[in-house]
């Protein structure tokens, strides 16, 4: 980062700049500095890949603050149960809606299904200590789930375990990922600001055969991220 950024960024850390707030434009910023235009924009621009600040939508000369997420980096296969006990914190959901529908084309090509075919969608809520960490949607074909309520899965119940009990055995997931930004909706109900960057997965869940037998598409409020030896 150039020396501008960093000052930024110290002053971010000590409130100067308060979370969620724009920055000052960069005129204002480079008088109160004593630097460059150019050289203050190359410091937010250190500042927005860094994750300090980030660029309003639409608005692409405004940035503010970025809102910190409730876990930083997160590693591994992204598993929201997985990562709350790694972090010694109790996980937990709860279902937002829960419907039979029509698979419409994204869902269907994915998991290889035909027209006509209909799937099982469920929304949830994903908790660590009851705060919200991420929103789930699961699509599950409704040729593979004959009879799947809501309730089987209330509670906080493991989807996979759900699975499992119409003898589907996960063996295999394939991940697409992409970046976006929170929409309004899920930005009240994850308690965010709407235009907050986030993660978008989208999972498919295999059995031993290859079958696809669920779709899920994640909305992470956190910084994935990886593992590998060298």
């Amino acid at each position: 980062m150039n020396d501008l950024a960093v000052k930024i960024c110290d002053a971010v850390r000590r409130g100067v700049y308060k979370t969620g707030k724009m920055l000052p434009l960069v005129a204002s910023l480079a008088k109160k500095y004593g630097a460059g235009e150019d050289f203050v924009r190359e410091g937010i621009g250190d500042l927005v890949y860094e994750g300090v600040v980030e660029r309003v939508p639409g608005r692409a000369s405004r940035v503010r603050v970025r809102e910190p997420y409730l876990w930083d980096l997160v590693t591994g296969n992204h598993s929201f149960t997985g990562e709350a006990k790694r972090r010694g914190q109790k996980p937990g959901n709860r279902i937002l809606t829960f419907e039979k529908r029509p698979a419409w084309p994204q869902v269907a090509n994915r998991l290889k299904l035909n027209e006509g075919d209909e799937v099982n969608v469920m929304e949830r809520l994903l908790l660590a200590d009851d705060k919200p960490v991420g929103l789930e949607f699961s699509y599950m074909p409704s040729k593979f789930y004959a009879g799947v309520t809501r309730e089987m899965f209330e509670g906080g119940k493991s989807t996979f375990a759900v699975m499992e009990t119409f003898g589907h055995v996960s063996a295999k997931a394939v991940d697409e990922l992409s970046a976006a930004t929170l929409e309004a909706r899920e930005a009240e109900i994850l308690g965010m600001s709407a235009g907050v960057p986030v993660l978008i997965r989208f999972r498919v869940t295999l059995n031993p055969e290859g079958t696809p037998i669920k779709g899920s598409r994640a909305i992470y409020l956190f910084n994935p991220g990886y593992s590998v030896d060298i």
